[in-house]
């Protein structure tokens, strides 16, 4: 195996695929090899979120240019070629960072880790990012609040706002949601969903508030007790950095409303929850 990159997971040795050895490796420049695989692996994998959020508002620009060249009384066409070849040349790097980062994924996932980061990631990873069927989307603050004005606080400017309680994290991740410029600028905190619980309504919910993003609202549960809302979500909590842990929290806060149903007297935290105080194997590289 020799020339080869390897990820040692326990007895196993993986090769790494040539596309992301080679972008592990490179000049040194872009990311240097540590002694942590499954940090390298995730730094790797979040520094192609934040390239693909970079060159799509080169894109977005480019496209503005072209627009506005073409627009005018008398284009300039060498300012219009320019232009163009931006574009075009953003689309194919584009391309290939989500290709490379949708590879990278399949890896991890393939690699099949007992634990740690890299567990997490590849759970998370192999999740959907579509809405949960048991969520009732709301498309803005105002139409929640509306519905039951129970929800709602006055801010003392005549202002409505949510009665929430949001202790459990300002950063829950979601596919979709975690991949526009500001969100990738920021590794450790690169979701923008908040989990909260409103205790008029007895309802867990989850708001989007990410700069420049609609607010959007899901409303996970309804008709949970306090104290289960604190027990459930301060499981979870510790999981929010984690790839799509919204929609991991929304499946858990579920399953908890159907098993508090049905097995009022059980703990949750020992009927439903995976130890996360196993020992972790984040693996090598070598």
């Amino acid at each position: 195996m020799e020339g080869q990159l390897l990820v040692l997971l326990g007895h196993r040795a993986d090769p790494v695929p040539q596309t992301i050895k080679d972008r592990l490796v490179g000049d040194g420049t872009l990311q240097a090899l540590t002694a942590d695989a499954a940090g390298d692996l995730l730094l790797l994998e979040a520094t192609l979120r934040r390239e693909s959020a970079e060159t799509l508002e080169r894109i977005d620009d480019a496209q503005r240019r072209v627009t506005t060249t073409r627009s005018a009384t008398r284009p300039d066409v060498g300012a219009l070629q320019r232009a163009v070849d931006e574009h075009t040349g953003a689309v194919w790097e584009l391309e290939n960072a989500r290709a490379l980062a949708e590879d990278l994924r399949d890896f991890v996932i393939g690699l099949d880790p007992p634990s740690g980061p890299l567990r997490a990631a590849a759970d998370g990873w192999r999740l959907s990012p579509d809405v949960p069927a048991q969520v009732v989307v709301f498309d803005d603050e105002t139409t929640f609040l509306t519905l039951d004005p129970r929800r709602a606080t006055a801010t003392g400017l005549g202002v409505f706002a949510l009665d929430g309680v949001e202790e459990w994290g300002w950063a829950w991740r979601r596919d979709g949601d975690d991949d526009d410029l500001s969100s990738a600028l920021q590794p450790d905190r690169c979701g923008q969903w908040v989990l909260g619980y409103l205790p008029a309504t007895q309802e867990v919910y989850a708001v989007l508030r990410g700069a420049g993003v609609p607010t959007r609202i899901w409303l996970l549960a309804r008709n949970f007790a306090r104290d289960t809302a604190h027990a459930v979500l301060d499981e979870l909590a510790p999981r929010m950095a984690h790839p799509n842990s919204l929609i991991a929290a929304a499946g858990t806060v579920h399953a908890a409303s159907l098993w508090r149903d049905r097995e009022p007297t059980v703990p949750l935290t020992d009927s439903m929850f995976r130890d996360v105080g196993v020992p972790a194997d984040e693996g090598d590289l070598r």
